[in-house]
């Protein structure tokens, strides 16, 4: 019996180890599991259920798909999934998926993993952003809307500023959230904004009051 799960454990780890086929956690429990078995010689029967659900993602078949996922996965997913993980990245969640994607080329998550980070309705949102039409392109004069002037940047107040660059990157699920880089005219620092904090530059200049010079003819006397 004691020998039986120790040899049920190593191959689920082993196939783990040779196609990627579970989660952290599920490795995490299989390391656990295995230490128990060899100090005890047994495994409860909760235990014993969660690793029958292991098995069946290390069953050859599971293999099989988990093959064609990853080509799937590699010609129609991955620039989907790098969006998402830097979204998530800097959102804080997902973070050790998200770093794997983004930090290791060759690596593929599963297709559950894929599900829960990219399909869920905010990353929809971050992918629609991204997929969709910039508003204004490379070289547009936009000036910041009034909600985004705040008391550190109230001098950019109705200034024209140049779009540089339209991101990639999308780092809010709100809508409008697509980036640019942009530069206010007369200053050295561009910085990035969101498409819903921009808006086309007003083409009505401010007229100042000129004032007339007074002559010795203006002076009554």
């Amino acid at each position: 019996m004691k020998q039986a799960l120790i040899d049920r454990i190593d191959y689920a780890i082993q196939t783990h180890m040779k196609h990627s086929l579970l989660s952290d956690w599920e490795v995490g429990y299989c390391d656990s599991i295995l230490d128990q078995v060899n100090r005890r010689g047994r495994l409860s029967e909760k235990q014993l259920t969660l690793l029958g659900r292991i098995e069946k993602k290390c069953h050859p078949a599971a293999i099989d798909a988990s093959h064609a996922w990853a080509k799937v996965y590699a010609e129609k997913h991955r620039d989907a999934a790098i969006i998402c993980a830097k979204y998530y990245k800097k959102a804080g969640y997902f973070t050790g998926l998200a770093e794997q994607v983004l930090t290791v080329p060759e690596f593929v998550p599963s297709q559950s993993a894929y599900k829960k980070m990219c399909e869920n309705k905010y990353a929809q949102k971050v992918l629609a952003t991204a997929a969709a039409p910039a508003k204004y392109d490379v070289g547009a004069t936009v000036e910041l809307r009034k909600p985004a002037i705040d008391w550190k940047n109230k001098h950019l107040s109705g200034l024209p500023c140049l779009v540089l660059e339209v991101l990639s990157d999308v780092e809010t699920a709100a809508s409008g959230g697509k980036q640019y880089r942009i530069l206010p005219y007369g200053e050295i620092q561009p910085f990035v904004c969101e498409e819903r904090q921009i808006k086309k530059a007003s083409s009505t200049k401010r007229k100042k009051t000129v004032k007339k010079s007074e002559t010795y003819d203006d002076i009554p006397f």
